[in-house]
């Protein structure tokens, strides 16, 4: 039966329920719904009381008016239906503030309590609209409202109180003395409205400022957490997302948009391994999670690659907190630094420092060949002069003119490829001045075109403007030649061959990417094939000596020397290339600065390359001296030998004719070439200098670009380029 009720009243509350709320949503002020709890209770107060009163007022009210009909009070009828019709406008007065709203029902109230005192007396209902007018006031007002209410009921029993003592006031009440039973009930209900309306006041009063110090803890700890919010959403590169115990997102910031490519509208309510967890990781994250949340072990800190929306990896350092929401739910979130821009710098470090690993690898291995090719020049001097003078003896035999001529044959071999190492360890010599690089780009065409098959097409995509450089113009055709032979042998079945110039102005960030590169204007000097390509490994093996990919056919010195000649003239050489996809390399030369092209001297057309001047031989090799004293005396010269700068000095001293030339070396012990040079000219003003040497010498050149007025021969020389040098030398004005 117990059961049956129960069921019975909650059904008829799931009945009722709505329509109350609608009745509340209607009649009550729009404002109760979004103000403070104290305030919407004191307006459900008022509005329970008004609508009790106007909606079930009726059910007591015409029995009150028809039996004060019939008992001829008149006036008590017209009360209570005054202050039933004052209640109902008090009801739907919803746009007055609820403290006018509480004055118009205490007047109410009140008029009709003193009004039922003044008519009834005591035994009428008077004095209970009277307290309950100040407890209602006293409820939606404060304590202030319960002392003016009870001074209000105090002066209305006082006024009542001085008309019953003067007579003036009296009832149908059988009383012997009904100023002294008034005086008592007065003090007693006085005392009775002071207990209950100032206890309610002041309850309210302690429950108000409750309210509203958690009213003010929930408006910080809302600021706190919407300046954190603030925080966490402006950061930048810090991705935090924070999730339920399920992995459904609930906090998404900009950072986590940003990075991982997901609005908060799409990533809210989404389970955070089907956004940013790779899949070989969801397995072990979920279980991470799921032990994180049930048993506290919290998730480590350190690097991880999380993928954004497109799946590209994400690289993050990542820890996690923990935290127990309002509702007293874990929730979890994930702070992500996001590492990709440290990752790419670390990256591009890496391959500054490789490359500048691979320049001290190159430099290392240049000291070593400029030592080998200054030894090696030196015993090739003698094989290669004196094989040109037993080919010139006409009394040789066919059969010993054979063998000479496979002995010249394999020294000018050797010389070769010391020279190959001397270019690459940028020790030869330069004789450097202004060239225009298109112009010698063009007039070295016709070679080239010669020089490789003829399916292999070549296009010059030339700068408008001249891109003049300080170069030997001879170093750079050999740097053409290189690229454009090895451009044909990656097209075996034939393609197409691009040389391009143009002017590049190379700025700060682009030289702190590039090891050795000065930031500054620069001359570019690009050879793009379409043959078969390189991979990343052989690209950065590519520039070292004999590193070869041609097998028994190449030398490997190749590349290598063109390295060794751009980086002699103050450039940069870089290869780009893919399998498949062809070759491109790109020189950059420093432009030489309002430098104007000047026409090539004519050549000497005088073959007549003997004389009879005197000259002074400096050499300590022993052999390179007497092949240079036998190719000059053969000339008609008259040589004056010295192993020495000291002997020579010896030799100078005790000769008193003229001397035309000195030949020297550069490099001896004791005196350098140069030093001796200056001592002998001393003693013999206008006397020339020829210098030799098997490597370029900083006391002659500054990085192998010779100075100004210098005359300069390359070890290993020929008989006939000797004898040519030195008649050059003394025919110079």
């Amino acid at each position: 039966m117990n059961r049956t009720w129960k069921r019975y009243m909650i059904n008829l509350y799931g009945k009722i329920k709505p329509v109350w709320q609608t009745l509340e949503k209607k009649l009550m002020p729009a404002y109760v719904w979004e103000t403070d709890p104290f305030t919407f209770w004191q307006e459900r107060i008022l509005f329970i009381i008004c609508f009790t009163a106007s909606f079930f007022g009726p059910l007591v009210l015409v029995p009150s008016i028809l039996l004060s009909m019939a008992e001829g009070l008149g006036s008590v009828a017209i009360l209570d239906l005054a202050a039933y019709l004052g209640t109902v406008v008090v009801l739907f007065s919803k746009n007055l503030s609820l403290k006018i709203r509480a004055s118009l029902i205490f007047i109410v109230l009140f008029s009709l309590g003193v009004g039922l005192m003044v008519i009834l007396g005591p035994v009428g209902a008077g004095y209970v609209w009277l307290l309950g007018a100040s407890i209602i006031v006293s409820t939606i007002y404060d304590l202030k409202a319960a002392f003016i209410t009870l001074a209000c009921n105090a002066l209305a029993f006082g006024v009542i109180a001085v008309f019953i003592g003067n007579g003036t006031l009296h009832w149908n009440i059988p009383s012997e003395n009904p100023l002294k039973q008034w005086l008592v009930m007065t003090g007693n209900f006085l005392f009775i409205n002071a207990l209950i309306s100032t206890t309610t006041a002041l309850m309210l009063h302690s429950l108000k400022k409750t309210f509203e110090k958690e009213q003010a803890t929930r408006e910080n700890l809302q600021q706190s957490e919407a300046r954190l919010h603030a925080v966490f959403d402006a950061v930048e590169n810090i991705p935090i997302q924070g999730y339920d115990k399920e992995r459904k997102v609930i906090f998404w910031n900009r950072a986590s948009e940003y990075v991982y490519g997901y609005s908060r509208e799409q990533a809210f309510g989404q389970q955070l391994e089907d956004l940013i967890i790779p899949g070989d990781m969801r397995t072990q994250t979920i279980k991470a999670i799921q032990v994180w949340h049930d048993n506290g072990t919290p998730i480590p800190a350190g690097e991880m690659v999380l993928q954004n929306r497109s799946g590209k990896p994400v690289p993050v350092f990542s820890s996690h907190v923990m935290i127990t929401s309002p509702a007293g739910e874990k929730e979890l979130f994930s702070i992500d630094l996001d590492l990709s821009d440290y990752k790419q710098m670390q990256k591009e470090k890496d391959r500054v420092e490789e490359q500048y690993r691979q320049i001290q690898k190159m430099e290392s291995i240049g000291r070593l060949a400029g030592g080998v090719a200054h030894d090696l020049n030196n015993l090739l001097s003698p094989i290669l002069g004196y094989s040109e003078l037993m080919l010139a003896d006409p009394g040789i035999s066919e059969k010993q003119q054979k063998s000479v001529n496979t002995v010249l044959q394999a020294g000018l071999r050797a010389r070769d490829l010391v020279r190959q190492l001397l270019a690459f360890s940028r020790k030869q010599t330069l004789a450097v001045k202004p060239v225009d690089i298109n112009q010698a780009v063009t007039n070295f065409q016709p070679l080239l075109q010669r020089t490789i098959r003829e399916n292999i097409h070549i296009t010059l995509a030339l700068s408008s403007d001249p891109q003049i450089v300080m170069a030997d113009i001879g170093q750079l055709e050999q740097v053409i030649m290189n690229l454009v032979v090895n451009a044909a042998d990656a097209m075996p079945d034939g393609g197409y061959l691009t040389i391009e110039t143009a002017r590049k102005d190379l700025d700060a960030s682009y030289a702190q990417t590039r090891q050795g590169v000065v930031p500054g204007n620069y001359a570019l000097l690009a050879v793009s094939d379409t043959g078969s390509g390189m991979d990343e490994q052989t690209c950065k093996n590519i520039f070292e000596p004999f590193f070869s990919t041609k097998g028994d056919k190449g030398t490997g010195l190749g590349l290598a020397t063109v390295y060794g000649i751009v980086k002699q003239h103050g450039g940069n050489i870089w290869v780009y290339s893919e399998p498949e996809k062809g070759t491109s390399f790109k020189i950059y030369l420093p432009l030489a600065q309002d430098m104007e092209m000047k026409p090539a001297a004519a050549g000497d057309k005088d073959n007549n390359l003997a004389g009879t001047e005197t000259i002074l031989l400096v050499e300590d090799n022993e052999q390179v001296r007497e092949l240079a004293h036998a190719v000059l005396k053969n000339k008609g010269y008259k040589v004056l030998a010295a192993a020495n700068g000291e002997k020579a000095l010896e030799t100078v001293s005790g000769y008193d004719k003229k001397i035309h030339m000195m030949l020297t070396d550069v490099v001896m012990p004791g005196l350098n070439g140069k030093d001796l040079y200056l001592k002998v000219s001393k003693t013999h003003p206008g006397i020339k200098v020829l210098y030799m040497s098997g490597y370029t010498s900083n006391v002659i050149a500054h990085h192998g670009i010779l100075e100004k007025g210098i005359q300069f021969i390359q070890k290993p020389f020929s008989v006939k380029g000797l004898a040519a040098r030195v008649r050059q030398v003394l025919d110079a004005v």
